[in-house]
């Protein structure tokens, strides 16, 4: 079937653009992943083999109904979470409030090591100084440590967790050292440095996560009066959340936490990557041959107007938009407006923050330079579609973009409001969401590899099995009770992970029949297990 350029649609003279380019991409519907969906359901209803169960990380049970998935570290703080806030609401108000009691007791940890180092070392050391050598170097130290001493009585914990490493700093006070604490001890105190440094350094994640176990767990229920039953149920709590702590976390936790940190890092570089190859692929995609009728923004922003009171009619521009010169590695940026009244489109905002690319199509043959801020021909310019990179497309992936990113587009479409600003040095313009010259609205999902269907089976594992851990406090107690070489395991339903893979199901042929948006996944590598 052939097409004319003039009279296609944004989505087929899309794939007519894409045919054409060497070497060729791999274009996908959601049609094909639905398929792919079907591929990992039979996988998962069959227990077929996969690299999970290959490399031990899952093991099927004597049952066919249920199979056991071991706990990776990640999943540590959410077993935690579950065996210490066991009555909250939901899943992320625990998350939320053990994040904050985190910060609290890090805070109140810190702060106890350097008032304990004061008050029983610094102190009698500063007494036992010459008088005259005090006063001329450190006049204000031993008024400072009373003030400091005065504070804690007054105000109790809850103020250790504003302004103490400056107060601290003030017991340096005066012409020689100006707050520089440690020059202080190093010249006045030379003994006491290596007690300097052991009571500033950075707590532990461990040493913190064992105090919040201790105050938020161990002396919130042991002082409860219950029945026998209730504290032998108490006592198997405490015991799984000191276990917990044992397998996942050693007395220096340094090397993981560098560990997780180099992970993340190289997750980065790669997301970086592929998004640099989706700006390239669209820029081929979209060589218009010199006549300029298009443009591609790279992260572009979805902010509410704000009217600041001192100039009621300014936008708001993100710091990157003033950006200065003409570096080649310089992108053109743009900001999507809405109206912060409505509360879809504040939760839309809180959702998706920015999309990776959005292509503008001009409507005339104007050169940007005739631009300008003031331009009210709304069908001068329109958005044709919009672009999300992901290296890996994998059913949470698939999830994420289909619920947060394309939600986020549906909500902009049906926003008479909307408006992208666009600038490229001095010059902007603007540009509705909507427009009578773009009926066919497209979304790209760029990527490398679709993840193949025994992979995304296993992480169809992996999200059934931390959603037992975030919710299921007896199964994650006899996890952690049971002895498997080492390795905590939790008993995950079959059926569990089958409801997820037919929820996602669900949400794409809900969107293929709704047909508001043509969305189409481009890959590098072609998903040799969706040919016919």
């Amino acid at each position: 079937m052939t097409h004319s350029r003039d009279n296609c649609d944004a989505f087929t003279l899309f794939l007519l653009r894409q045919t054409e380019l060497e070497p060729k991409k791999n274009v996908y519907t959601l049609s094909d992943i639905i398929r792919y969906l079907n591929q990992i359901q039979d996988i998962l209803e069959s227990s077929k083999p996969s690299p999970a169960m290959k490399y031990d990380h899952c093991y099927q049970s004597e049952n066919s109904t249920t199979f056991f998935k071991v706990v990776g570290n990640v999943l540590a703080k959410p077993m935690l979470r579950t065996l210490i806030y066991h009555h909250a609401q939901t899943p992320a108000s625990k998350k939320i409030h053990f994040d904050q009691r985190i910060r609290e007791e890090k805070a109140a940890l810190e702060f106890d090591l350097m008032y304990s180092f004061v008050i029983n070392t610094l102190r009698p050391a500063a007494l036992l100084l010459d008088e005259d050598l005090r006063s001329t170097f450190i006049p204000q130290l031993l008024q400072q440590i009373e003030t400091i001493e005065q504070r804690v009585q007054d105000e109790g914990l809850s103020s250790k967790l504003q302004g103490w490493s400056g107060l601290f700093c003030r017991l340096a006070s005066g012409r020689y050292y100006q707050g520089r604490l440690e020059a202080m001890i190093e010249d006045l105190f030379p003994q006491l440095l290596d007690e300097f440094y052991a009571a500033s350094r950075k707590v532990t994640e461990r040493e913190v996560l064992e105090r919040v176990i201790q105050v938020d767990l161990v002396d919130e229920l042991t002082n409860i009066k219950m029945s026998e039953e209730d504290e032998a149920w108490v006592e198997r709590r405490i015991n799984a959340a000191r276990k917990c702590l044992d397998n996942f976390y050693t007395a220096s936790d340094e090397g993981t936490q560098n560990q997780s940190k180099q992970d993340h890092l190289e997750g980065l570089k790669s997301g970086k990557r592929c998004e640099e190859s989706c700006l390239q692929f669209l820029q081929n995609v979209y060589n218009d041959n010199g006549t300029n009728t298009h443009r591609i923004l790279s992260n572009v922003y979805v902010n509410n107007r704000r009217r600041p009171y001192s100039e009621p009619a300014q936008k708001y521009i993100p710091p990157k938009m003033h950006r200065k010169g003409k570096s080649h590695k310089r992108k053109e940026l743009g900001v999507i407006w809405t109206d912060s009244s409505s509360g879809i489109i504040s939760n839309r905002h809180r959702e998706c923050s920015e999309f990776d690319a959005v292509i503008i199509r001009h409507n005339n043959n104007e050169t940007d330079d005739e631009v300008s801020i003031d331009d009210t021909d709304t069908n001068r310019a329109a958005i044709e579609s919009i672009f999300e990179a992901k290296r890996t497309i994998s059913p949470s992936t698939l999830h994420d973009i289909l619920m947060k990113k394309l939600g986020a587009i549906e909500a902009l479409l049906e926003d008479a409001s909307a408006e992208l600003a666009y600038k490229d040095g001095e010059v902007m313009g603007t540009a509705p969401i909507t427009s009578d010259t773009t009926p066919n609205f497209t979304f790209g999902i760029y990527g490398v590899e679709l993840l193949p269907p025994g992979n995304a089976a296993d992480s169809i594992r992996s999200i059934a099995g931390s959603n037992i851990v975030s919710s299921n406090i007896h199964e994650v107690v006899c996890a952690l009770e049971r002895d498997e070489d080492s390795s905590v395991m939790v008993e995950v339903e079959v059926a569990s992970t089958i409801e997820i893979v037919q929820n996602l199901k669900t949400i794409i042929k809900e969107k293929i029949q709704e047909n508001k948006v043509d969305i189409v996944f481009v890959l590098e590598e072609e998903a040799h297990f969706l040919r016919s």
